[in-house]
């Protein structure tokens, strides 16, 4: 980075010349009129008013019209302001006000009197004694002219302080500023310093530097994509742009990692088809996920990178799913609500789902999903009522609960009307109430259990007010009991008093882990402690099964093992020999014939599947790097990774 001090004169007439552009990234002009007036106070008074930043790249940069006439442009690639905006266009209208690009012109005065600058009023503009500030920013001002036209002789006492007053306004066009220029051509590294220095307005983020790029490359694009996410909005679905631009992405072939879609090989044709091909997957997405899956609004989601995989699916597959599809795929995206899937590693999560989806079908598609959304649990392992402990309303748990009220039709425990899935107050809270009310328990008991999951319930904010601060022993008599039972509230009336409150919550919590595990196409708590199936794979066999930028494997004689179609290996399970191909360039695994025959991307998707095959009524999970045996070595296959 390069720092120095600059005229801010010679920053405007740069801006006012193209030889400073605002870049695409940059937010539109918001400062208003008073805005303007203080900085020139600052500025008059010596004060600082911060930097500029500017970026130096050869790349070509999409840039947007600057809120001021730019009368001329560089014969060399122009910097972009990264930082500063606000100020450096405020500048320009008052120094040059027939720049200002809508041509309504700012007035801006300065009272020689008080040392005040003003946005005058109708009145105050007939007063001779305001300045108009852009006079006297101009070169070769004559301050006893000005002074002269104003009305003001030669022999009044205050001449002279007043033209030191003019010349000290005028002296504003060589306050040194600080111009930091940042050389770089990577976007990525452009668009996150950016996004960390700005501190006005809605932090942008990569998603807007990509946003930006396509319009520039594509000129009804902005309004194009702008047009959709109004649609979103308007029909309560609104998406993250980040997770709208993944999909876009993984569409266009280039992965899930959208700044790729800003590449030179990238141009208008492409973008308008991964464009048009977006709006038709998330279409199919947002219809799935309100039939299918009871999510009536965006918010209920815990990640709006959940859609992607749906309409990745559904885009494949024309919008249409087997029978028994749809329900593996709701069973999925409940998954990957319920385990927080999408809270790291998203990209990478996302192009091996893309893989998975255009390279298996059927169960066995469905399987993997589900297992890779299950995190490290076992995927088929029920939640216990321990599971809910010190779970909260902000926890997915929330919000699958809410989805099972929805499904279930649950209805208001005083109006008898059904869960609305439009929140009744502003905004989209879900409205919920305390069983045992906080003002009631809050003495006697901590937060973490009257504050808790086992402790809520989806009512209306009218009935919540009605409850009050009643405790369940006394408002419940009120309530019918299959009102109660929709919510999975024990029917035992001596659980209701404050006493037994840890009671009530223990045996709530039986209820909702069930409820869940309905939900998530789990086997039903029966009380008994669960046991996995041994053999599950590590935390680092997750992250290379699903990311082909894992290390390079390794071993001395690695090339002496490689047959025609790649190296020998096989599996011993439940009796029987399965003999498989393992290519070490792409990690995939060919079982050419039996149980489990296909090919898999990675040496934990081809055993599970084989585990599967054989004992489906066992949990498929494996680790496929010591569940593979190298045939003509006889050791594990992780013997060369």
């Amino acid at each position: 980075m390069g720092l120095a001090n600059e005229k801010i004169i010679s920053q405007v007439e740069d801006l006012l010349n193209g030889r400073v552009v605002i870049p695409s990234i940059q937010r539109d002009f918001v400062w208003m009129r008073p805005d303007v007036r203080d900085l020139f106070d600052s500025l008059y008074r010596g004060y600082p008013v911060g930097a500029l930043l500017l970026w130096k790249t050869k790349t070509p940069v999409p840039f947007k019209t600057a809120a001021v006439l730019q009368t001329a442009k560089s014969d060399h690639q122009p910097l972009y302001l990264l930082d500063g905006q606000q100020r450096l266009t405020s500048l320009a209208w008052v120094y040059r006000p027939e720049s200002k690009a809508d041509g309504r012109l700012i007035d801006l005065r300065f009272d020689v009197r008080t040392e005040e600058f003003v946005n005058p009023s109708a009145v105050q503009s007939r007063d001779p004694m305001l300045f108009r500030v852009s006079t006297l920013l101009q070169e070769n001002v004559q301050y006893h002219q000005v002074l002269h036209e104003a009305g003001v002789s030669f022999s009044d006492p205050n001449f002279g302080a007043w033209m030191q007053r003019l010349q000290k306004v005028h002296d504003i066009r060589t306050h040194q500023i600080a111009v930091i220029t940042h050389e770089s051509d990577d976007y990525e590294e452009v668009a996150e310093l950016f996004a960390r220095l700005n501190k006005g307005g809605r932090r942008l983020s990569k998603g807007d530097l990509v946003y930006s790029a396509i319009a520039a490359r594509w000129a009804a694009g902005l309004e194009t994509m702008d047009s959709f996410h109004g649609e979103l909005r308007d029909s309560n679905f609104p998406l993250d742009r980040e997770a709208v631009l993944r999909l876009m992405s993984l569409l266009a072939g280039t992965g899930a990692r959208h700044i790729k879609l800003i590449g030179s090989g990238v141009g208008e044709a492409e973008l308008k088809e991964a464009w048009y091909a977006t709006e038709r997957a998330l279409r199919y997405a947002i219809d799935f996920l309100r039939e299918e899956c009871a999510i009536p609004r965006s918010e209920v989601l815990t990640s709006p990178n959940v859609t992607v995989v749906p309409a990745l699916l559904l885009h494949q597959r024309d919008g249409k799913l087997h029978p028994d599809e749809a329900g593996l795929l709701r069973r999925w995206v409940y998954t990957a609500m319920a385990f927080s899937h999408y809270s790291l590693q998203v990209e990478t999560k996302l192009d091996a789902e893309a893989r998975l989806i255009r390279a298996r079908h059927g169960e066995t598609l469905f399987t993997e999903l589900i297992r890779r959304a299950s995190g490290s649990r076992s995927a088929d392992t029920p939640l216990q009522p321990r599971d809910l402990e010190q779970k909260y309303s902000t926890h997915a748990f929330f919000k699958l609960l809410y989805i099972a009220a929805l499904r279930d039709k649950a209805r208001d425990w005083a109006t008898n009307i059904a869960i609305s899935d439009q929140p009744m107050s502003s905004g989209a809270k879900i409205e919920f109430h305390h069983v045992f009310p906080r003002a009631r328990v809050q003495a006697m008991y901590p937060k973490e259990e009257w504050n808790s999951l086992a402790n809520l319930a989806f009512v209306t904010g009218q009935t919540n007010k009605m409850i009050g601060s009643k405790l369940p022993a006394e408002y419940m008599a009120q309530i019918a009991p299959e009102r109660l039972s929709e919510q999975w509230i024990p029917d035992a009336p001596e659980l209701r008093s404050l006493e037994q409150f840890p009671d009530f919550l223990a045996a709530r919590r039986r209820l909702l882990a069930n409820v869940l595990n309905r939900l998530l196409g789990l086997p039903a708590y029966d009380g008994q402690a669960t046991h996995r199936d041994t053999d599950e794979p590590p935390a680092d066999d997750e992250v290379i099964a699903e990311d082909r930028t894992a290390p390079t494997l390794a071993g001395a004689g690695l090339q002496e093992l490689r047959t025609e179609h790649g190296v020998e290996i096989h599996a011993e399970y439940d009796g029987r020999r399965v003999n498989a191909y393992y290519d070490p360039s792409s990690r995939t695994v060919t079982i050419p014939s039996g149980p489990g025959r296909g090919e898999y991307d990675s040496p934990s998707g081809a055993a599970v599947a084989l585990v599967h095959a054989l004992r489906p009524h066992v949990s498929p999970q494996r680790n496929g790097w010591s569940f593979w045996i190298v045939t003509a070595t006889g050791k594990l296959l992780q013997s060369i990774r």
